[in-house]
């Protein structure tokens, strides 16, 4: 006999969870890009989290001249269960668009990379949600992850006790 429970997350709860986690700030080649003000988009029919976000990109000095860019990226990806520490995280992060003013063409890889160093290293380190042990029914369906979903504007986790 098997026992599931369905958890439901909106947007909102999703955006004030990874609202929380930022700004996050990486360095590279003398690169530095800060990512903050989350905006938190669940894409139905692909049951993944897109994440709209401010981008700063900071040079101190190239051929005697301060670069300093702002602009916005997107960044989609699924979600995983880590069943031994009741925890969803943020994963298969791929940048689907990335618009900075004041930075050259030519730099735009470099800055890139960084980004996709803070989805896959950074945003994927901090869960997105966890169960809660103080709640019975959280606490019978920690073994098992069954499917993620996107309806109606909410992440809809079901999880299983075998």
């Amino acid at each position: 006999m098997a026992f599931s429970y369905k958890v439901e997350l909106s947007e909102a709860k999703l955006q004030k969870k990874i609202s929380a986690m930022m700004p996050m700030e990486a360095s590279k080649y003398y690169f530095t890009v800060t990512l903050s003000e989350p905006e938190i988009e669940l894409i139905e029919g692909q049951n993944e989290i897109g994440i709209f976000t401010h981008i700063e990109v900071v040079v101190p000095k190239i051929k005697r001249a301060k670069i300093k860019g702002t602009g916005r990226t997107k960044i989609t990806g699924s979600l995983s269960y880590e069943p031994e520490r009741c925890e969803f995280f943020f994963k298969n992060p791929i940048i689907e668009m990335l618009e900075i003013d004041k930075v050259s063409e030519r730099y735009i890889p470099v800055v890139k990379s960084i980004v996709q160093f803070i989805a896959q290293k950074i945003l994927a380190k901090f869960p997105v949600y966890r169960l809660k042990d103080e709640n019975l029914k959280h606490k019978l369906a920690k073994s098992m992850l069954q499917s993620i979903t996107v309806k109606d504007k909410k992440l809809l986790l079901e999880l299983k006790l075998l």
